[in-house]
C-alpha cells in the first residue's frame, strides 16, 4: 500500500506542520447540527464537500461537490471549483479539471436532466477555459478522465456522494478525507480562516485524516 503521507509533496521536506486550531477534523460521520453550527459561526450559505481518496489504482484523486448541501446550478459548481484548487495546490499539487456530465453530447435530446448536465459542463468549461483555468470536459466517461484529471467536478452533490462511498466505502478505494467548501452569500465573505474536515465511511483510517490535517496546517506556514 502506498504511504499517503507521501502523496503531499508539502510533507515530504522540512516544511513540517506543529498543532494548529486552524485545521479542525471534525470526526467520521458527523451529525448534521455541525453544519448547521459552521454556518451560523461562518456565514456560510451552503456547505460542500471536496473529497479526497485513492482509487483502487492508488491513485490521488479529488472530487467535488458533495454535500451536506446539494448545488443548484453552474455558480455553485464554479465555486467548487475556484475554492478547491487553492486548497489542493496548498497540498504542493497541482490541479487538472475534468468536468463530468451525465452523458455524451449524442445523447442529447434523450433526456432533459441529462441535457442540463452536458450543456452545463460545456459552458462551464468554456468559461473556465476563457479566465484562463484549464479544465475540460469528459461526459460521463470518468474511467477516461482520471487518465488524465485529478479533480473531477461532478454534475450534482448527490453524485460526489455516491462516487465517495462506492470507491471508498464499498470498493477497494480509501477514504483520506473531505474537506469543506464554504460558500459565503453573493457579495459576501466567510467569517474565520478555519478549515474543517471529516470522513464519512465506514472503512475510514483516522489515521489518514491526521495526515491530511497535517498536510493542511503546514500550508498556512
Amino acid at each position: 500500500m502506498i504511504s499517503i503521507r507521501s502523496l503531499f509533496p508539502i510533507l515530504s521536506d522540512e516544511n513540517l506542520s506543529s498543532a494548529t486550531d486552524s485545521v479542525i477534523f471534525l470526526g467520521v460521520r458527523p451529525s448534521n447540527d455541525i453544519y448547521d453550527q459552521i454556518k451560523t459561526e461562518t456565514g456560510a450559505e451552503k456547505i460542500f464537500r471536496l473529497s479526497v481518496f485513492l482509487t483502487h489504482k492508488e491513485k490521488l484523486l479529488f472530487t467535488a461537490p458533495a454535500g451536506p448541501d446539494m448545488n443548484s446550478g453552474l455558480e455553485d459548481l464554479e465555486f467548487c471549483v475556484k475554492a478547491g484548487m487553492p486548497l489542493i495546490q496548498n497540498l504542493g499539487i497541482q490541479p487538472e479539471i475534468g468536468l463530468i456530465s451525465g452523458g455524451r453530447s449524442g445523447d442529447l435530446g434523450r433526456n432533459e436532466t441529462v441535457d442540463q448536465t452536458i450543456l452545463g459542463a460545456e459552458a462551464l468549461e468554456k468559461k473556465l477555459n476563457a479566465e484562463g483555468i484549464s479544465a475540460k470536459h469528459y461526459t460521463i466517461l470518468i474511467e477516461e478522465a482520471v487518465k488524465e484529471a485529478n479533480f473531477l467536478i461532478l454534475p450534482d452533490s448527490l453524485s460526489g456522494e455516491m462516487i465517495l462511498k462506492t470507491v471508498a466505502g464499498v470498493g477497494e478505494g480509501v477514504e483520506i478525507g473531505n474537506i469543506l467548501l464554504l460558500k459565503p452569500p453573493a457579495g459576501k465573505t466567510i467569517s474565520g480562516d478555519k478549515i474543517y474536515i471529516e470522513q464519512l465511511t465506514k472503512k475510514a483510517d483516522l489515521a489518514n485524516a491526521e495526515i491530511l490535517k497535517e498536510a493542511l496546517a503546514a500550508s498556512f506556514k
